[in-house]
């Protein structure tokens, strides 16, 4: 009887400790979450703002958009979130504190999917899980987009996509655990967030569940009743996704274009390796570099994250060669290149853990290479590269751990300072500055907006400024760059664009779009001068043309912010 009752304690201390583990889990995330949204900064009503905005404000319900082809659109925008989201403006009133929630709590999903997997290599205790989450927050190949692919981590914006950086995560931790009900059910949440992110998982869950077979950790028939388990309880998730897409009038329907080429005159670099820079290319070998030699380096705990990252490379080898074995829309939309975001979450998750676990050693080398690990991986360019050295070092020298003078402890905490005192807020200035830019080019473009909804018809048409020739982000054309973006606009105005650069989007799922979207851009990239675009809006019917504003010329001019002039065709500068 007093076994049973030491038996019974040992149990009830042992859940204690699990509960305690959780809730230290979820509150350095929730902090760390915040520290990192601080980080990137937040803009609202940017880039692919363009196609959430009009769904949030039900545009497409709204008289003036009834023939509005890429409004229209937006209906078959099939991700669980927008359908979910589908004119809450009415409901919430400030979509802007909505859309900062949201990403907030997706950057808090992330966060607790990273410490959960951290777990599975040892990152287990609280001094650990903070250290951890630190390093993960700046890492530089974290912040903005994958490279290769474009796939979105830890943007200054809301969408949903970057919902399923969390998720998958989440899905690889509970395979890992052989928790496949979890596992799957996590799969079928990233399914609602985004169906082409979900077929990457998909395979990577599988790997996982054959390596836990082949170390007997499971059985065949286990793994299959507790996946059966995880779809029933899929179905409330996936069944709003599928009827939205099957619902499309154009789905599954052949079209007259190629759509290969569609990719090449839109955005190429989810899809298509041959439009990816080379330097892109490097710059992804070099992530995928630093994420195998630190799995490499976390040894046998990491078994299961090492073989969903074979699962992650293999999803992104089908994705080079598939555009040469087909064209057909369905496949190619899977945006395969894209995975390249799970090469970059797993790496940064498998270096942090690195860090933590030198941080952790007694060793004084192991201290120094900690802290000079952390200076790297918070570098950009080819700074980063010295990651791959510093972890092998170990390996080339083992006998240095221990032979090391005791100074080498003090070079490690001069390394920390300059992390802690300069990278990271150098850092943080640098993020404040450039979203300084596109949330000033957001303020103007909202103002527009704000006199077009008061001072113009429901039904007129306006004509916004062409994307510039080079749309690469510089530090020179930055400013041009960021009063490109026109997402807040319409959202704001309730009045139609005639034709943006970004809404070639919409033929992935309306291909009849294209002709429409292909024709007014080449029509509207032959512009050259605010004159023609004049005489062009009033040939076409559209009522107001939005151009920059140039010093010395103030004619016709009936609305202008700092930058951006508004004038009705049909009126000559």
């Amino acid at each position: 009887m007093a076994e049973l009752n030491v038996d019974i304690d040992a149990r009830c201390r042992s859940a204690v400790s699990l509960s305690g583990a959780r809730v230290d889990t979820f509150l350095i995330a929730a902090i760390v979450s915040a520290l990192s949204l601080l980080h990137t900064g937040f803009v609202f009503g940017i880039e692919n703002n363009l196609f959430h905005l009009p769904i949030v404000a039900g545009l497409y319900d709204e008289p003036q958009y009834r023939d509005d082809a890429f409004i229209q659109s937006l209906r078959y925008f099939a991700s669980g979130v927008w359908l979910l989201l589908g004119n809450a403006e009415k409901h919430f009133g400030d979509v802007q504190a909505l859309f900062l929630v949201l990403d907030y709590l997706s950057r808090l999903l992330s966060f607790v999917g990273f410490l959960c997997c951290a777990s599975l290599v040892g990152v287990v205790e609280r001094r650990d899980k903070v250290i951890f989450a630190l390093v993960v927050c700046f890492i530089s190949f974290l912040d903005g987009d994958s490279h290769a692919g474009a796939g979105g981590l830890f943007l200054r914006y809301f969408t949903h996509s970057e919902i399923a950086n969390g998720t998958v995560l989440l899905a690889i931790y509970f395979a890992a655990k052989g928790r496949f009900t979890a596992a799957t059910l996590a799969l079928g949440v990233t399914f609602f967030t985004n169906v082409f992110i979900a077929v990457w998982l998909a395979p990577l869950l599988l790997a996982i569940a054959v390596v836990l077979l082949a170390k007997q950790e499971t059985d065949i028939a286990t793994i299959c009743v507790r996946v059966s388990a995880g779809i029933v309880l899929c179905i409330p998730f996936a069944w709003p996704v599928i009827h939205s897409i099957v619902s499309n009038p154009e789905f599954g329907s052949p079209i007259d274009f190629d759509f290969a080429t569609f990719l090449r005159q839109y955005y190429p670099v989810h899809v298509l390796i041959s439009s990816i820079p080379a330097s892109d290319i490097v710059a992804l070998a070099g992530v995928a570099a630093i994420g195998a030699v630190a799995l490499w380096r976390l040894g046998p705990r990491a078994a299961e994250l090492r073989v969903a990252y074979v699962g992650v490379m293999f999803v992104y080898a089908v994705g080079i060669v598939l555009p040469h074995m087909t064209g057909s829309p369905l496949l190619l939309n899977l945006h395969l290149l894209r995975s390249s975001t799970i090469i970059h979450l797993l790496a940064g998750l498998a270096a942090a853990a690195l860090v933590v676990n030198w941080f952790r050693a007694e060793s004084v080398t192991s201290f120094l290479l900690a802290a000079l690990l952390l200076l790297t991986l918070s570098l950009h360019g080819v700074a980063l590269w010295l990651a791959i050295p510093i972890m092998l070092i170990p390996v080339v020298l083992p006998a240095a751990q221990d032979s090391a003078p005791a100074y080498l402890r003090t070079i490690g905490y001069v390394v920390l300072a300059v992390v802690v005192l300069i990278v990271w807020p150098y850092s943080f200035w640098q993020n404040f500055t450039f979203n300084s830019m596109f949330a000033d080019a957001v303020a103007e473009w909202r103002d527009v907006g704000e006199w077009a909804r008061r001072s113009t018809s429901p039904t007129a048409v306006f004509l916004v400024p062409p994307r510039p020739r080079d749309d690469a982000i510089l530090p020179s054309n930055a400013p041009d760059i960021a009063l490109s973006r026109t997402a807040v606009f319409e959202f704001t105005s309730h009045r139609r664009v005639f034709v943006d650069f970004k809404r070639g989007a919409a033929v992935m799922w309306m291909p009849s779009y294209y002709p429409v979207w292909r024709s007014r851009m080449i029509e509207t990239e032959r512009l050259g001068s605010l004159a023609e675009r004049i005489e062009y809006a009033s040939r076409h019917g559209i009522a107001y043309v939005v151009d920059r504003c140039e010093p010395t010329a103030n004619d016709g001019v009936i609305f202008r912010t700092r930058r951006l002039c508004v004038i009705p065709a049909g009126r000559q500068m």
